[in-house]
């Protein structure tokens, strides 16, 4: 299979793909061969979040260290296909990794996790698209990336409950959402109607995120979903980005490995 070829602004859609060719039907055999990449994934857990600034990309990436860290076989998937920031957290530079291809694409092995990103083909440079052009770049890293036996593969998603997470729900079936939030009303109301779609059952638990001392998550109750975590403020994540040894040390790390004990449970 040739390597990821994302498309860009002004692109037509369907203009390169074969099962797009007039009189062509229902020929598009990703969803297939996504089904076929993940048969040894054990589970499928994609982190989400109603808006943006609430720490879902630092979640989902400590999350990955933290499993890595206890020797579980886990990957990590940036699907933030706009704005792809897990290798930040992680300290990988996506100018100077490619990942190696065989029979696919394998991910790029760093800090005993397995971790694919948009960010190396466009080499970390913002990528403006929507609609289609979201849903191909989405098909396209899922079926090309050999993935192997992992317990736990860890997706980071765009803020919001657009294409992206849409499209988590119908092509990965079994796949789990962690929803996080932030004690802002704003934000926990987007939890509350997001328990009000048909994507509510697919939560499997809420992290609340830079909560002040002494915080009741009021409101959560009214979503139905498992509360995971609390975490604090952590004033000392920003100087932590890029060094995984020392952001596992802190209290926000802590805080995971309490989410995941529930998660594992």
């Amino acid at each position: 299979m040739p390597a990821l070829r994302l498309p860009r602004p002004g692109d037509n859609p369907g203009s390169r793909s074969l099962h797009r060719l007039p009189g062509a039907v229902n020929m598009d055999p990703r969803p297939l061969i996504i089904s076929e990449r993940l048969k040894d994934v054990k589970r499928v857990l994609a982190v989400v979040s109603g808006k943006g600034g609430v720490g879902k990309t630092l979640v989902a990436s400590t999350m990955a260290l933290a499993l890595a860290e206890r020797r579980v076989p886990v990957g990590l998937l940036d699907l933030d296909v706009t704005n792809p920031s897990c290798h930040v957290v992680l300290g990988v530079d996506p100018s100077k990794e490619t990942p190696p291809e065989d029979m696919g694409v394998l991910p790029v092995s760093v800090h005993g996790l397995k971790f694919m990103s948009v960010a190396f083909y466009t080499r970390g440079e913002a990528l403006p698209l929507r609609g289609v052009g979201v849903d191909d770049v989405f098909k396209e890293m899922l079926a090309i990336t050999r993935w192997g036996r992992l317990e736990a593969l860890i997706i980071d998603t765009p803020p919001g409950f657009g294409d992206v997470i849409l499209d988590i729900a119908n092509y990965i079936p079994d796949a789990g959402f962690i929803a996080v939030t932030t004690p802002s009303r704003l934000s926990v109301e987007s939890l509350r109607r997001l328990a009000k779609t048909h994507l509510g059952g697919r939560v499997v638990g809420v992290i609340v995120n830079m909560v002040w001392k002494g915080y009741v998550p009021e409101g959560l109750g009214e979503t139905g979903f498992k509360l995971l975590t609390t975490i604090p403020y952590c004033t000392e994540l920003e100087e932590y980005l890029g060094n995984p040894g020392m952001l596992l040390k802190t209290e926000f790390a802590k805080r995971m490995g309490e989410a995941l004990d529930l998660l594992l449970e």
